[in-house]
């Protein structure tokens, strides 16, 4: 990279993380201002009221000089959905943007019958081996699968259950016959 790039990369990460601070920083305000009022946090999410009701009452709530529009929008359409309560979670999620962190990934496993302490304790090793450190496990059984395992870690599937093999013998012999 040459040097007018690097410099306008350097420009354009410093606008970046100063909209991503300044974003963070008017939702906290938000939270803030929510948090200490209790009965307007339990209006606004009342959905047995007017939206355009609920929206006028958040919109006196924020600060009238110089709050950005686009956090306004944001807000509208939090209240809108009905996800109001995730604002706390945008927050989380825009810091550990800024900072350069990744969310935890989930490793969901699927068993045929309850896994002990010890099989547990392997597999949890054997995928952050694979997956890399930072996975959060939740351990579920379904007799359905009939023996194996099933783990989905992010994107990723691995399938090793009885009952996927059948299915993939029954598809292979169906072929065959055809």
């Amino acid at each position: 990279m040459d040097s007018k790039q690097a410099q306008a990369q350097r420009y354009a990460q410093a606008v970046y993380e100063a909209m991503l601070e300044q974003w963070q920083s008017a939702l906290n305000e938000v939270q803030a201002v929510l948090s200490k009022d209790q009965a307007l946090y339990a209006s606004l999410t009342d959905g047995s009221k007017d939206f355009n009701e609920r929206l006028k009452a958040l919109e006196a709530a924020l600060p009238k000089k110089g709050f950005p529009v686009e956090i306004k929008n944001l807000l509208s359409l939090l209240l809108q959905n009905g996800n109001l309560e995730l604002l706390s979670d945008v927050s989380a999620a825009l810091g550990r943007i800024v900072s350069g962190q990744q969310a935890p990934t989930k490793a969901e496993v699927t068993s045929a019958a309850e896994l002990s302490e010890q099989e547990k304790d392997a597999l949890r090793q054997s995928l952050a081996k694979q997956f890399g450190a930072g996975l959060t496990f939740s351990f579920h059984v379904d007799p359905a699968l009939m023996g194996g395992l099933r783990v989905r870690v992010g994107d990723s599937l691995i399938d090793t259950s009885v009952a996927s093999r059948l299915s993939a013998l029954r598809e292979s012999l169906a072929s065959a016959v055809r």
